[in-house]
């Protein structure tokens, strides 16, 4: 009965603690943006101003930076100021750090139908990976490294942010129909996002 009840509680845990660590973080960040902003905004607006104005406009003022940053002016505007931190002592490993992270995760460092199955030799098992260099060069280290016949490609690992790159031969890889933002993202899930997306 004991034992019962303590894989129900683990089971019942591991649904709620996603859905509270998530709440918790979205309510923190909203709280500290507003904290930024009401003081300018009431001295700004003065009556006008009411507690949740701040989240309102960043909300909006994020979603517009979404949409100008399609044109080549406003999407340089808007990284000026990446382009600044870049200059700054200790800043410039942060921010850099950052944005590596974030470009990884959103398939931005990976050019379009570049994800594959990866077989491994002498066994039954693949791996979905995504080619990072795919033709002998003197572009960087690897390229000059490679082969006539192989690519490099860069297998993700599950439940964190890392992973691992491979040369390979060509012939020991398969195109999947990914892009390589759903890539990552199915791969550092361990493939329950997908699968849950599929049922709907």
């Amino acid at each position: 009965m004991m034992r019962n009840f303590s894989a129900a509680f683990f089971r019942g845990l591991m649904v709620l603690l996603p859905v509270v660590i998530s709440i918790q973080i979205t309510i923190w960040v909203f709280k500290t943006m507003e904290s930024w902003l009401s003081a300018p905004l009431k001295v700004v607006l003065g009556s006008a101003y009411f507690p949740g104005m701040a989240i309102i406009l960043i909300v909006v003022f994020t979603a517009l930076i979404g949409f100008s940053s399609r044109w080549p002016a406003a999407d340089f505007f808007w990284g000026l100021p990446g382009r600044i931190l870049e200059r700054l002592p200790v800043l410039k490993q942060v921010y850099g750090a950052l944005k590596e992270v974030m470009d990884i995760m959103g398939g931005k460092k990976f050019a379009e139908e570049s994800v594959v199955m990866v077989e491994l030799p002498g066994t039954e098992t693949s791996l979905i990976g995504i080619v990072t260099v795919n033709k002998k060069g003197n572009g960087n280290t690897i390229a000059s490294e490679l082969k006539d016949d192989e690519i490099a490609v860069y297998l993700p690992m599950s439940y964190q942010v890392g992973g691992y790159t491979l040369i390979v031969p060509k012939k020991y890889t398969r195109p999947l129909d990914l892009s390589p933002a759903d890539a990552l993202q199915l791969v550092l899930s361990g493939g329950v996002i997908s699968e849950k997306r599929d049922k709907h």
